[in-house]
């Protein structure tokens, strides 16, 4: 619970401290309450700014802008839902927040300026983190209330339907029991499916290239080749050495540990029949060029058994019945609401 509370603490703030509204350029109401076009503007230009530039589009930014307004529609009947259900909060536990906040910045100077910056004064900062907790309470209890551990049926009906996916089966299940059956069934499929670490040493090819370039590539290989073939040979240093791609030469050539479907099936037919610490001999030539490829570790596959994960599985289910509770309980707000949008 304690995770939870903080990562709504997080939510609520960001929220909340990105700008005050202001009383012009209204957009929408709740309650009453405004939401304004120069308060969405600041939120939306922080948010665009974060975007890389092949993103910044107008369906994209149409999108982000519902989401602000949506965000602050959902903070603003929690701030009255929690007013209604006299929530208190402590000074006490509003200083310690304060603090909190105030760690993160150098000194108490350039904390007092991203005060301003905001366009808050002291009293307005302390009002909103207030506010903040106020939410965070009523919130938490709400979905404390509201949510159920799911039924050990539950979970084993979950556990089948993941192996089920795994296997490929086609299943009836909703858009959302769809979605997490099979992130669940992907993850587990990646943790106990056959893996080899491995390292790699490329050599850039191709059939465009020039004479003179064919040739400098083959002594290359030539070259690298001998010094595979020493006893002291450090194959990590050798990538570094030989790669032609500035990443790999980063990483050693680390790849870490790969599945079967990871790479091409030519790669694959190679490297998981490699024993530990042996590298093929011949390079694997591919459209990209030349590729060496060392065999770090090893990991077998293994039987996922309900036993070994049923208690994970639990856990996420637990997870998912919170969401489920808060959106009913935003739904339910919403619904008795006085909510327009311009």
């Amino acid at each position: 619970m304690k995770k939870i509370i903080l990562m709504l603490f997080v939510l609520f703030v960001s929220q909340s401290f990105i700008g005050a509204q202001e009383n012009t350029d209204v957009i929408a109401t709740v309650n009453g309450r405004n939401i304004t076009k120069t308060y969405v503007n600041k939120v939306l230009q922080q948010d665009v700014n974060n975007l890389p530039e092949n993103q910044k589009t107008e369906d994209n930014i149409n999108m982000l802008v519902n989401k602000i307004v949506n965000q602050k529609v959902e903070e603003l009947l929690l701030i009255d839902a929690a007013k209604k259900a006299n929530v208190e909060v402590s000074k006490d536990e509003i200083q310690t927040a304060i603090n909190n906040i105030k760690s993160n910045f150098g000194t108490e100077k350039d904390f007092e300026n991203d005060i301003k910056k905001q366009g808050l004064t002291k009293k307005e900062f302390e009002n909103e983190v207030k506010e903040s907790l106020m939410k965070i309470k009523y919130v938490s209890n709400e979905i404390k209330n509201r949510t159920k551990n799911p039924t050990d049926d539950e979970v084993k009906d979950f556990y089948n339907n993941v192996i089920s996916k795994i296997k490929g089966q086609d299943l009836n299940l909703s858009i959302q029991e769809d979605k997490l059956v099979s992130s669940v069934a992907n993850s587990l499929k990646r943790n106990y499916s056959e893996q080899v670490k491995i390292r790699q040493i490329f050599i850039k090819y191709s059939d465009s290239f020039s004479k003179e370039q064919k040739q400098t590539v083959n002594e290359k290989i030539k070259e690298l080749k001998k010094e595979l073939s020493l006893q002291d040979m450090n194959f990590a240093n050798l990538s570094v050495k030989y790669s032609d791609d500035q990443v790999l030469r980063q990483k050693k050539g680390d790849l870490g540990f790969v599945l079967k479907e990871d790479v091409t099936p030519e790669v694959a037919k190679i490297v998981f029949a490699l024993p530990v610490g042996d590298y093929n001999k011949k390079p694997v030539q591919t459209t990209n060029g030349y590729h060496f490829f060392r065999v770090e570790e090893k990991k077998a596959k293994m039987p996922i058994e309900f036993d070994d994960i049923k208690d994970s599985l639990s856990d996420l289910l637990y997870k998912q019945n919170i969401q489920i509770e808060y959106d009913k309980l935003m739904a339910e707000l919403k619904a008795n609401a006085d909510i327009k949008i311009y």
